[in-house]
């Protein structure tokens, strides 16, 4: 039995019995408050014809069954009751949720197997390219990607519909970086916690993620001690003079490091919310969050660390630093680095020298 209440405008009361939900209306009772309300009800289901007509009701109710996973909406309907969707992290299952929503608004009523037909491709195309932008797009595919793949892991299709389908967004973001006046422009534009959040993210060049979870307890004297979310590794942060002094500047109100103004934790939407006004104060449009990683790159180096030290820091390939290096940091600190690796090379390579 399902109910529902409703204010009528003289005051009154009304409570509402269903048979079920979308069933047929049981019983009603009135009363001059929710607690009258519901003992007028209670009276009226004990009747015995409100009995046989709730008994009848649920005797032709229809049971909808379950979508046959030879459908597309059985198919994405299984998927995400499965162990794998289970596993997925809860920002992940929401975004896997949106994309699978739209593909099933589309397709929900095709048969599986209609995209073993290579013809196909077109549609999905099709529907890519209608998301409104060329990343949208990519990330629905991808996302039907992932839910055939794990239907031909079950054996329920042999369909492999994205396969045709090349990737339209295409950016490179791997050498983009903060500047020293983009980044003086962006905390000039920015609230005080969110200062504080732009700062760490530059000094650590830990993920959002990572970063709005990171305990005082992960704090030494020397170090940062963290496993990263993404790839679930340990990384050692060294705690160098600029990094010391932010974590004085931040007040101790959680056990987490970086609150909002509310003094709570920040939510990773909360601090996109925050950083996009920031960013569009400073009117700044082509750089992202993401991009403070790369930032903090170029601080790394810096100091006295090695590429290799840098890259297992901030989770990159050697290459990949070094590229960033080479294109913001002064050619002579980037030469001076390699003299320094290509000497400690040599100096290893004469100890293990056998004497003549």
């Amino acid at each position: 039995m399902w109910t529902a209440t409703k204010r009528l405008a003289d005051g009154r009361t009304v409570y509402y019995a269903y048979a079920y939900r979308g069933g047929p209306l049981i019983a009603k009772g009135a009363g001059a408050n929710t607690d009258a309300a519901r003992a007028d009800l209670e009276r009226i289901l004990a009747l015995p014809e409100t009995m046989a007509k709730f008994a009848a009701a649920k005797e032709v109710q229809v049971i909808r069954p379950a979508p046959s996973v030879a459908y597309v909406e059985g198919l994405v309907i299984a998927f995400l009751k499965s162990p794998e969707f289970g596993k997925l992290k809860p920002v992940t299952q929401k975004e896997y949720r949106r994309y699978l929503d739209a593909f099933r608004a589309e397709f929900g009523d095709w048969r599986a197997a209609l995209f073993e037909d290579p013809r196909t491709a077109q549609d999905l195309a099709e529907w890519r390219d209608a998301a409104g932008g060329a990343r949208t797009g990519d990330l629905r595919i991808a996302v039907v990607s992932r839910l055939f793949g794990w239907a031909r892991s079950r054996g329920l299709t042999t369909a492999r519909p994205t396969d045709a389908l090349e990737r339209i967004h295409k950016a490179d973001r791997s050498d983009m970086i903060w500047t020293p006046d983009e980044l003086a422009a962006l905390l000039k534009a920015s609230p005080a916690p969110l200062r504080l959040a732009i700062r760490l993210a530059v000094e650590t060049g830990l993920r959002k993620g990572d970063l709005i979870a990171l305990p005082w307890s992960a704090v030494s004297d020397l170090s940062i001690r963290w496993r990263t979310s993404k790839r679930g590794k340990d990384t050692v942060i060294p705690v160098t003079p600029a990094l010391r002094e932010l974590l004085a500047e931040i007040p101790r109100k959680s056990p987490v490091i970086l609150t909002s103004s509310t003094g709570r934790p920040w939510t990773s939407t909360g601090l996109d919310t925050a950083f996009g006004r920031a960013r569009e104060k400073a009117k700044i449009e082509d750089l992202r969050w993401h991009d403070l990683r790369g930032t903090a790159v170029t601080r790394l180096a810096a100091t006295r660390l090695t590429l290799r030290d840098i890259a297992r820091i901030i989770g990159w390939s050697e290459a990949r630093v070094e590229g960033i290096m080479a294109r913001y940091v002064s050619a002579d600190a980037l030469a001076a680095e390699m003299l320094t690796r290509m000497s400690g090379e040599r100096e290893t390579q004469t100890a293990h020298k056998p004497h003549e």
